[in-house]
């Protein structure tokens, strides 16, 4: 196990968990930050409220990612 680590083909747990999870809360809040980005464009491009776009997109943001919240990783 010694020499599988140091070829790197073995990682440790709890670094390999934490460096998941660091990643999954960046791109969520990436996404969370995505609404108020494009909302404006989008409504101007519909020809419909800027600011009801905005909460439109945000609810269902918010919807899917609290679904995607719900898978659950394991590792072996």
């Amino acid at each position: 196990m010694k020499l599988a680590k140091l070829k790197g083909e073995l990682v440790d747990k709890a670094k390999a968990t934490a460096l998941v999870f660091d990643l999954a809360r960046r791109e969520r809040d990436a996404w969370m930050n995505w609404p108020p980005r494009v909302a404006a464009d989008m409504a101007a491009e519909l020809g419909v409220d800027a600011h009801l776009m905005e909460q439109v997109l945000e609810h269902h943001l918010r919807r899917h990612l609290a679904e995607l919240a719900e898978i659950e990783i394991e590792f072996g």
